[in-house]
């Protein structure tokens, strides 16, 4: 086989690897900054505004298709937070079930205002956009929406 006939099996075969590489990257997980003391402005579509310090982040992920019986996987990470308190966990879901309400969970923070929550919930039908509150210590925090397969 010739140089040129090498050269293009090698660029086919690396692009091949790269979109393979790409479409995980796309279906699975979103991370957001997690915004506080958050202003009181939200919308159900697009989550809390982006206005205050970043004071963690969320990461959000589904195990299943829209429409079907699957879970939305909540991972939420408050750093400098208020310190040794507890935030009631909230989590949108647009279309569906924005506002939400009651809590699915807590975050307890550390002696420095650290602390983590693994958190699942089931993924309302339809729903497409979805976003965290964090409730506690006379903080409101809130995350933009993100927007899920």
């Amino acid at each position: 086989m010739n140089k040129f006939k090498k050269a293009i099996i090698s660029v086919g075969a690396t692009a091949v690897m790269l979109a393979g590489l790409a479409v995980p990257a796309l279906a699975g997980a979103q991370k957001t900054p997690l915004y506080g003391p958050a202003d009181p402005g939200f919308t159900c579509a697009a989550g809390g505004n982006a206005i205050g310090n970043a004071l963690g982040f969320v990461v959000l992920n589904t195990n299943g298709k829209p429409g079907t019986n699957n879970d939305l996987i909540v991972q939420v990470s408050i750093k400098g937070g208020a310190p040794n308190t507890s935030y009631d966990i909230y989590v949108n879901q647009d279309p569906g079930d924005c506002p939400t309400a009651p809590a699915i969970g807590v975050l307890t923070t550390n002696g420095q205002g650290n602390g983590n929550a693994h958190l699942v919930e089931p993924r309302l039908p339809g729903a497409t956009n979805f976003w965290v509150s964090a409730v506690g210590g006379g903080q409101v925090l809130r995350s933009p929406a993100v927007t899920l397969d």
